[in-house]
């Protein structure tokens, strides 16, 4: 396997959950604590037998990174208020 793909994928990953914080702003917070959380667990946990290997190892780490991106990248990507609108009791 060449290097070319290992890129390909974890840049494809980074794309895709920029892009799409970007199209569809931040959801509801929990949406992105839970991907934080399912990023942990398919980190840390052991790959089943059809997932070891080297395109396994692409299929995992791609998905770890897409899902942790888009759990910590959420911050910045907030939906805008109009001007003049302010958060409910300030004053």
């Amino acid at each position: 396997m060449s290097n070319l793909w290992v890129f390909g994928t974890y840049a494809g990953a980074v794309i895709l959950a920029l892009l799409l914080l970007y199209v569809f702003r931040a959801r509801a917070w929990y949406w992105h604590a839970i991907s934080l959380l399912l990023a942990m667990v398919v980190g840390l946990m052991p790959p089943p037998e059809q997932l070891q290997g080297k395109q396994g190892d692409l299929i995992v780490g791609g998905t770890f990174v897409f899902l942790l991106l888009w759990a910590i990248a959420a911050p910045f990507f907030r939906k805008r208020r109009p001007p003049g609108q302010e958060p409910a009791g300030s004053a």
